[in-house]
């Protein structure tokens, strides 16, 4: 996400240090410590092997590195179970997006003590972007800024004005902690009935994957969100969405049109699932490959892409567009008749977190349901 707290560089971080005045760098941090249940700082509230767990069920590439979460905020004074929480928001950790290259618990922006990649920080090991994190936490917002609870530092971390749901940011990062601390993984029971991480990294599978890859996968029952049917909006109406988010994209509406016409796709859809991977293609994975989605690399030569670490990527917005929607036609209703949100949703995310699924079907629909409104306002021309 454009985060402007994500820009700051390590150099910047000491910079703010210095211009703090003396009274400021030796004030007491207890009085930080908000009688809120959600200050990031304090003692672990949640044990290693706890988050051992958590990152094995979820298939983190981290797995295994929970002491490291665990001593980074032993150290940093912040309780670790608030850097679960980002990791799990950002990226689902680490199984989504820009992170399974930068290794990066935040995705946090280009800092001057790493490399590079696409606009974000990129770090040799988990370890090192774990650190990374909680020094911008600590030292940033809690003891410059004086920001210490989760309601205090989203709207900073993640703004609105950078198009972001702060207070869903917010609520699902409460909710994750409570969840954990409670001893649960999500709503799947007593975190104590997974089974004990393995020593072996899991590996990384695309976001989104082909029928193929999920025979074993039953689809959520239909819904009343159809992708099928005649489109809800029109061109204009969707080089607006993108042109308001600085989309890369911006200027192709009427392409999302016609290639909904074309293949009885509602382009209201596409749109949506463009918001929720990469939000217009500002973010993430979709920088690197100009990707509508996550698409997995495809077994035919049909598409005009090339292959980018199992991920489609394309020359052009236009290319993917098109086949994001050829995509969808193809392997989802013609092959597999899904033609809801709820039945392409269970199967496009790569996931049987039940949770995530459900996120973010409700997601979809509810933007769907916002620009339909929003078009019905709009005064003819």
């Amino acid at each position: 996400m454009k985060r402007f707290s994500k820009l700051l560089s390590i150099g910047g971080i000491c910079l703010i240090l210095h211009l703090v005045i003396a009274t400021q760098a030796h004030a007491d941090t207890s009085l930080l410590h908000q009688t809120s249940s959600y200050s990031v700082l304090g003692a672990p509230t949640v044990s290693v092997p706890l988050i051992n767990r958590v990152l094995a069920f979820y298939h983190s590439p981290a797995a295994g590195k929970g002491q490291a979460l665990f001593d980074d905020g032993v150290k940093y004074g912040v309780d670790p179970v608030f850097a679960l929480a980002f990791f799990m928001h950002e990226s689902s950790f680490g199984t989504t997006g820009v992170a399974q290259f930068t290794l990066s618990l935040g995705n946090l922006r280009c800092i001057s003590a790493y490399s590079c990649y696409n606009g974000f920080s990129s770090f040799p090991t988990w370890e090192a972007g774990f650190d990374a994190w909680y020094s911008l936490i600590r030292v940033v917002y809690v003891d410059t800024w004086h920001l210490s609870t989760v309601e205090q530092i989203i709207p900073t971390y993640a703004p609105a004005s950078d198009h972001n749901d702060v207070a869903g940011y917010i609520s699902a990062l409460e909710s994750a902690v409570d969840t954990w601390r409670a001893g649960q993984i999500a709503e799947f029971g007593s975190v104590h009935q997974v089974p004990t991480v393995s020593s072996t990294p899991p590996v990384i599978t695309p976001t989104a994957v082909g029928p193929t890859a999920n025979t074993t996968r039953t689809p959520y029952p239909a819904d009343q969100y159809s992708i099928l049917g005649k489109p809800s909006v029109d061109g204009a109406f969707i080089n607006q969405i993108l042109t308001q988010y600085h989309s890369p994209a911006a200027g192709k509406g009427q392409l999302f049109f016609a290639e909904g016409v074309k293949y009885g796709i509602d382009p209201i859809y596409a749109l949506a699932f463009f918001m929720l991977d990469s939000i217009f293609g500002t973010e993430g994975l979709s920088l690197a490959t100009h990707s509508l989605g996550p698409l997995p690399t495809p077994t035919t030569v049909t598409c005009q892409c090339q292959d980018f670490h199992g991920y489609r990527r394309y020359a052009t917005w236009d290319a993917s567009i098109s086949d994001w929607f050829q995509y969808i036609h193809d392997d989802y209703v013609k092959q597999m008749g899904l033609t809801t949100v709820s039945q392409v949703v269970s199967i496009y995310l790569k996931t049987n977190d039940t949770s995530a699924i459900r996120f973010t079907i409700k997601q979809i629909e509810r933007r769907v349901d916002l620009w339909r409104n929003a078009r019905a306002q709009t005064p003819s021309k």
